[in-house]
């Protein structure tokens, strides 16, 4: 990737605009991904309905088809990025609107066909936003780039998963729906701040320019083979802890309040430890560790702690989700590394989309395997496959480091 040598170190300002940018789309996100499974489970849903909720994120897996266009297309009097981030935001709130006053009693095929609206419009203010953050941070800002984007993502999680549920249980449905709307509106205003910035190139924007380069598609192989395994492992959490016999609020509390703090940590740590090591080499310690965690839930699900006590659960729980900020902070730290500045959104997309679909497959299958095999057999084997996956991700790691080094 060319690094132009017009880049300023970022600003705090900067960076809390790319911070609030990823907020309004993890907002609606975080709501499908924590507070409706916990809603549903509470309401007698069965597990294999609630696993299929990650097919509600098949836009985010398949947004590569239509990133070269966001990258091409816009109006030049708004800009390359602020063309798309109004025109999304915009769809977002009128989804969401539209979810509060509709809800399940309308039916299934009304909802879902909300769901995916909502889904397909905050999946293509990703690509804008991904792109920006690219473009606009010289590469030694990636690594703060991405800790931005995991901050927003956790903030997300905060707001749009413990914040709906709090509200949920006191008010109902639409009036928590309806407060979702107006937090997704407010980030509006971050767009005025955006700053465009734009390497103008020979060839058009395309995905078939990503898969031709090796490095890509090194990076797509180690997607598949590290992240194959959490998807079902995170799908299941909450079910878990409803199954636990733990409330809705203990779950908002847990998952998305104190998750949501222990993953800025994370973030903000992982940020600060990419500046003098690899993002690699943290992707398989966080590999190691993310193991001994499934294992460790295994084994306390197995003895009987996990129901009779809530502290060891909910410690578990929350090294689980420290570990995912972790490896997503480095992770995407690699993607903006591999993305050039004259596509930067189409790059990034591809790789997200890819990590997403290995996401919301296992996603989807996860209530399938936990209803047949029973949770603590369920982890077990995750924790196996989980050391498994290390093992074979160890000298793929070496090639990526060894190409970005040539």
């Amino acid at each position: 990737m060319q690094q132009s040598n017009d880049f300023t170190p970022v600003t705090r300002l900067g960076l809390t605009v790319i911070v609030v940018l990823y907020l309004a789309h993890a907002l609606p996100l975080y709501f499908f991904n924590v507070a409706l499974p916990a809603i549903l489970r509470s309401q007698g849903v069965d597990l294999r309905w609630i696993g299929m909720l990650a097919l509600l994120y098949i836009p985010w897996a398949f947004k590569f088809i239509w990133a070269p266009l966001v990258d091409r297309h816009y109006l030049h009097a708004l800009g390359r990025r602020r063309t798309w981030l109004w025109l999304t935001q915009a769809a977002l709130v009128a989804g969401l609107v539209a979810l509060a006053m509709s809800g399940l009693e309308h039916g299934l095929l009304l909802f879902v066909l909300i769901g995916l609206w909502i889904s397909t419009f905050a999946a293509t203010q990703d690509i804008a936003i991904d792109g920006y953050t690219v473009e606009s941070l010289a590469s030694e800002d990636h690594r703060l780039g991405s800790m931005a984007q995991s901050m927003g993502v956790a903030l997300g999680s905060l707001f749009g998963g413990a914040g709906v549920l709090w509200l949920y249980q006191a008010t109902g449905w639409q009036t928590a729906l309806l407060a979702l709307a107006l937090m997704t509106a407010l980030p509006m205003l971050a767009v005025t701040r955006v700053e465009e910035r734009h390497s103008p190139s020979a060839e058009r924007p395309s995905f078939i320019h990503t898969l031709r380069r090796p490095e890509m598609r090194w990076a797509l192989l180690l997607i598949l083979l590290y992240r194959a395994v959490e998807a079902p492992a995170m799908a299941m959490l909450t079910p878990l802890l409803v199954d636990q016999q733990w409330s809705l609020a203990q779950i908002g509390v847990l998952m998305s309040v104190a998750g949501a703090s222990l993953g800025l940590l994370a973030a903000v740590l992982t940020a600060k430890a990419l500046k003098t090591q690899a993002a690699e080499g943290l992707l398989i310690r966080a590999g190691w560790w993310r193991s001994g965690i499934y294992l460790l839930l295994a084994a306390l699900l197995a003895s009987g702690l996990a129901a009779t006590s809530t502290a060891w659960l909910g410690l578990v729980v929350l090294a689980i989700l420290a570990l995912r900020y972790m490896a997503m902070t480095s992770l995407y730290a690699l993607f903006m590394r591999l993305c050039s500045r004259q596509q930067a959104g189409t790059d990034f997309t591809v790789l997200v989309c890819f990590e997403l679909l290995v996401f919301f497959i296992g996603g989807s299958l996860s209530g399938f395997l936990a209803k047949g095999l029973g949770y603590e057999t369920y982890y077990l084997l995750l924790g196996g496959l989980s050391v498994l996956s290390v093992l074979v991700c160890k000298p793929l790691i070496k090639k990526l480091s060894s190409g970005f080094a040539s």
